[in-house]
């Protein structure tokens, strides 16, 4: 990956997981075993200006390397868009509530959700799992300033459900284990695309040629 910025981090409501984002694993679901219950979510960031402006994205994957399951695989996973790109990533940051050390999260588990996208189930084995996330990543490019940033969360996260999974974060030491965004898109665009201020240098020229660009932290 190139110069666009790249940073993830997981965060849990409770417990010895208070998180910070220098882990090498990140967590989603929530774990109704444990008192009151804890939720995990995670937090993945990724600047996607390595893609020139004006593209139109025709399909992207997010693929994570699950190393642990728990639960009755009854929940979904669910990402909402990350709005508050601002948080530090540090041996303390980002926790619960707060996304640095002197900013808390306008509410706490990564900000407040908004449209909440189903990706599929969370997994329950081990082993590499992908999931579509074209219309967040569509709308990175058009409306987020080329940004993709999405929290995963349990599609619970009160009551007597029981369901998460640890994937393995950017910080992991085997980098083709990191998280990997995959997107295919259409460089230059065309009459229906919308128009950029900028755009990064570096990729090959061919207008309306379908491309492809790999993320990986």
């Amino acid at each position: 990956m190139g110069g666009g910025t790249i940073k993830d981090a997981g965060m849990a409501s409770a417990g010895s997981v208070t998180n910070n984002g220098e882990n090498a694993i990140l967590t989603a679901g929530f774990e109704s075993g444990k008192t009151g219950g804890v939720i995990h979510r995670s937090i993945i960031h990724m600047a996607l200006d390595e893609i020139p402006v004006a593209s139109i994205v025709t399909e992207a994957t997010l693929t994570l390397v699950v190393t642990s399951v728990g639960g009755d695989s009854t929940l979904n996973l669910i990402a909402f868009r990350g709005t508050e790109t601002d948080w530090t990533e540090s041996t303390s940051y980002p926790t619960w509530t707060a996304k640095d050390g002197s900013n808390n999260w306008s509410a706490a588990g990564g900000g407040a959700v908004g449209t909440e996208y189903t990706l599929g189930a969370i997994p329950s084995s081990t082993g590499t799992v992908s999931y579509d996330v074209t219309t967040l990543a569509r709308d990175a490019m058009d409306n987020r300033d080329r940004v993709f940033s999405i929290v995963l969360k349990g599609s619970a996260e009160s009551g007597t459900d029981y369901d998460h999974f640890i994937c393995k974060s950017g910080n992991n030491s085997t980098s083709a284990d990191r998280p990997k965004l995959e997107v295919k898109y259409v460089a230059g665009g065309g009459a229906s695309a919308k128009t950029r201020s900028a755009s990064r240098p570096g990729l090959g020229s061919g207008r309306g040629k379908k491309r492809k660009r790999l993320f990986r932290q």
